[in-house]
């Protein structure tokens, strides 16, 4: 039985190289959670699409760089649907949204754990 296991790094490439194709910007840099990058005008070879890619940073004409994650808020602001600081703000929600859901998660296993111990035990 043989289990697709990279997803992540999966889609992360496949933002990547919708981000490369649709951009208003040129892709500047590109950094990976091995702590590598790859810089398109110094190394012409392209990277291994099963490597996580953890940040894209762009480039305007007027050389202004923006710092990008590979999903759906980087490739719309790459695109040009919304500006820099809407994007900061959709991936300021979403993280404070992320940390919302796993202290419900905690929350909810104590609160299953207390009950299991009070049904048990006592």
């Amino acid at each position: 039985m043989c289990i697709n296991n990279d997803f992540i790094e999966n889609h992360s490439y496949r933002v990547f190289e919708e981000i490369r194709k649709n951009s208003l910007y040129n892709v500047a840099r590109v950094e990976f959670s091995e702590g590598y990058c790859w810089e398109p005008q110094f190394q012409t070879s392209q990277f291994n699409s099963n490597d996580l890619i953890t940040k894209i940073i762009l480039e305007d004409e007027n050389k202004n760089y923006f710092t990008i994650n590979p999903d759906d808020f980087g490739l719309r602001f790459a695109k040009g649907e919304i500006n820099y600081k809407e994007y900061l703000k959709f991936q300021k929600v979403d993280d404070i949204k992320w940390i919302g859901y796993s202290i419900l998660g905690v929350g909810i296993l104590i609160a299953m754990m207390f009950t299991m111990y009070v049904y048990f035990i006592n």
